[in-house]
């Protein structure tokens, strides 16, 4: 069994504030843990298999649970999967906890281990930081690259597909037994060659986390700016033949009120195709 839940679900820039009360303001940051017990809270074990999926301003709530376990005694292992460098994904990373507690070991992966360990250490420079580089950080710090044939990491099944975004961006797939997840933040969708693999890693899938930032009218004013719309997101998913669409990487401007919204023109998207679509918040807990 897979549980997913959603730290920060805003794109570009955090946005706290009563108008997005409901939803969150946090930027992208999704913790997956794996677990195989059916009695109630096994899902919620500090030191189950787990993978946390980029790094923004959801990450430095995440860390409290974290700490909970292995981690916040110095024993632990934390795997950190980026899908790219923009600024909203790495934020939280240098408010990190675990990353300041000897004995802890804190493996970052993404498409490239030299540009993952390059945008790591930029965060730590004396620019940005009164750390002053990563060599003062007290875990142990592991770089690596995704690789594209698929592999394991900490009980999960890895595999990954490009996303249509400036820069460069992946999607995960991660498996764990026979329930599966897909995080497809800041993806542009159009590029028939890219959503036809997309598609593919996500066939069949119990959860599909999909970039939904723009309104279609809204889109037609940012074409090749990496992001989708939530009818687009739907019209994809449903060619995949998931189970279930979480929208994600909300507008910072779109209100409570306006998700709202674009969650209900979603699901009348999908029809009757037995596909049901969420609108992610900050703190929303789901277990496939």
């Amino acid at each position: 069994m897979i549980r997913v839940r959603f730290w920060g679900c805003r794109g570009s820039v955090a946005s706290p504030g009563r108008a997005t009360a409901r939803y969150g303001g946090n930027t992208a940051c999704v913790h997956v843990v794996g677990y195989d017990s059916h009695e109630p809270g096994a899902g919620a074990h500090p030191d189950n298999p787990q993978v946390v999926l980029d790094g923004g301003t959801g990450l430095a709530l995440l860390q409290s649970v974290l700490m909970r376990g292995l981690l916040g005694r110095g024993k632990g292992h934390a795997h950190v999967m980026l899908t790219h460098f923009h600024w909203d994904h790495l934020i939280g990373l240098p408010f990190f906890t675990p990353l300041f507690i000897p004995g802890n070991k804190v493996s970052f992966y993404g498409a490239c281990d030299q540009r993952v360990q390059s945008s790591i250490e930029r965060l730590f420079t004396s620019v940005y930081s009164p750390i002053k580089g990563t060599e003062h950080l007290a875990a142990e710090l592991e770089y690596r690259k995704l690789d594209p044939t698929g592999e394991t990491v900490d009980g999960f099944e890895v595999s990954v597909a490009d996303n249509r975004h400036p820069g460069g961006a992946l999607s995960i797939r991660l498996q764990y037994g026979d329930r599966s997840i897909v995080y497809s933040t800041d993806h542009e969708i159009g590029d028939e060659a890219i959503d036809e693999k997309l598609v593919e890693l996500a066939r069949g899938a119990d959860l599909w986390i999909m970039d939904a930032q723009y309104r279609p009218e809204q889109l037609a004013r940012h074409i090749g700016w990496g992001h989708s719309s939530h009818i687009d997101a739907v019209r994809l998913a449903l060619r995949a033949k998931v189970r279930k669409v979480a929208l994600f990487h909300h507008k910072p401007d779109h209100d409570d009120h306006e998700l709202d919204r674009m969650g209900l023109e979603a699901q009348q998207e999908a029809g009757d195709h037995g596909l049901k679509i969420v609108v992610a918040r900050d703190g929303l807990v789901m277990d496939l």
